[in-house]
């Protein structure tokens, strides 16, 4: 499939090697969530600053990876992949906590937010968790090219000859976060499954948290 010594293959590692890695991407992203959360928390309200920040650092992370990895090769994604700095298990541990923090904290923000004005809390709220929710697939499809492209290369059957790319690991990982379920790509390896149920238990609890503050809008408008 891949040739480790084909200069292709050489310089779709040296270009991989060029990109920012995760750790700095997420330093960025996290800067500039505290920007916002203080410019937002001292000038309007101190919740809605809280919101709003942890909106933009799961946006800045989830869209910044989006446009990094979209445009990749079969070729790069590999080599990506296969990076000498990537801790597959730390970089999931660190954002599926910091996914569960930030919607415990949203939760907890918008109970005890003043119900005579929560209108803007609620927008940012629902940001921030769809963001959350986009930052969390974003992870889980880095996650998956790690684990197909490792030896021995395979585990998820894309029904296509060509080998996949970081597109391909997209569609696998929100279809799951969507649907809970893979689509028309079948699994192989035990240890991608076990990553796959792991995924779409959080992917279940971030759908049912969007559903029911959306019923609870829903209904907060209907009452007044």
């Amino acid at each position: 499939m891949f040739g480790d010594r084909t200069p292709r293959a050489r310089a779709a590692g040296d270009a991989a090697m060029m990109l920012p890695s995760v750790r700095a991407r997420r330093a960025v992203a996290v800067l500039l969530g505290v920007v916002v959360f203080l410019v937002v928390g001292l000038t309007v309200d101190p919740a809605l600053g809280l919101l709003s920040g942890i909106a933009a650092q799961a946006g800045v992370f989830a869209l910044g990876g989006v446009l990094l990895f979209w445009p990749m090769t079969a070729e790069r994604t590999r080599a990506h992949a296969r990076r000498d700095d990537f801790k597959p298990l730390l970089e999931e541990t660190i954002v599926v906590l910091e996914a569960l923090v930030s919607l415990a904290a949203i939760i907890t923000v918008l109970l005890i937010h003043d119900q005579h004005d929560r209108k803007p809390a609620v927008v940012a709220g629902l940001l921030a968790i769809f963001m959350s929710w986009a930052m969390l697939h974003l992870m889980y499809a880095v996650r998956y090219a790690y684990l197909y492209y490792r030896h021995p290369v395979g585990g998820i059957d894309f029904n296509s000859d060509d080998p996949p790319s970081y597109r391909d690991f997209f569609y696998f990982s929100y279809n799951l976060g969507m649907a809970y379920q893979v689509s028309d790509t079948n699994v192989s390896s035990t240890e991608i499954r076990a990553v796959v149920l792991r995924h779409t238990l959080l992917s279940y609890a971030f759908g049912t948290v969007i559903l029911a503050m959306t019923v609870n809008i829903v209904a907060g408008i209907a009452t007044n």
